[in-house]
């Protein structure tokens, strides 16, 4: 790994894309952006509802069952209320958990120098920075039509699974994009187009 302070241009400007393109309003999971000699692709996972409307659904299903449970206790059955509490919790729990991972985002950043990946949940919270000669796109294509294929950037000290949450298309699209970026693609399954 190289310390983000050896391209500081490159890291600041793809530190500011990250923080820019993760509250848009109109969502793509790969999004593309040509800015002269420096290529970014982001990554993000396919997030179908917003935070917002996951409370609006909580709040929904809550006031019916605090309803019965107050019902209930009104009658002198006051076992319920703690059921009812934790069910709502929990269910609140996980939904947040479930919201909190689809603010998950890649942003990859290909110079002239070196290949910039960022990774982090609302910011960036790894980085990863490969030299440009060095690093070339691994693409591991399934042996069954039902499986998705895999992107590995690759170099000889390490690598970085990309994209493993996107959709077969999508993570088509993403080795489109960083072929056109420029990098070498290797792949498993060489001897099939495509």
């Amino acid at each position: 790994m190289i310390d983000s302070t050896t391209s500081g241009d490159s890291f600041l400007y793809t530190k500011t894309l990250f923080f820019s393109l993760l509250n848009q309003t109109k969502f793509t999971m790969v999004t593309s952006n040509n800015n002269g000699e420096m290529k970014t692709i982001i990554l993000s996972p396919n997030r179908s509802v917003e935070w917002s409307q996951v409370k609006l659904w909580l709040l929904f299903l809550s006031f019916p069952a605090i309803v019965i449970a107050t019902g209930w206790l009104i009658v002198g059955v006051w076992i319920i209320l703690p059921f009812v509490g934790l069910e709502l919790g929990l269910l609140s729990f996980f939904m947040y958990r479930i919201c909190y991972q689809n603010y998950y985002q890649q942003t990859i950043t290909v110079d002239n120098d070196y290949v910039t990946v960022l990774i982090g949940i609302h910011s960036p919270q790894q980085l990863h920075q490969f030299s440009r000669d060095d690093c070339y796109l691994n693409v591991n294509k399934p042996s069954k039509p039902i499986e998705n294929l895999t992107l590995t950037l690759q170099s000889e000290s390490f690598n970085v699974d990309i994209g493993h949450f996107l959709n077969q298309s999508d993570l088509e699209l993403t080795r489109k994009s960083l072929v056109a970026a420029g990098l070498m693609e290797c792949s498993n399954r060489w001897w099939e187009s495509g």
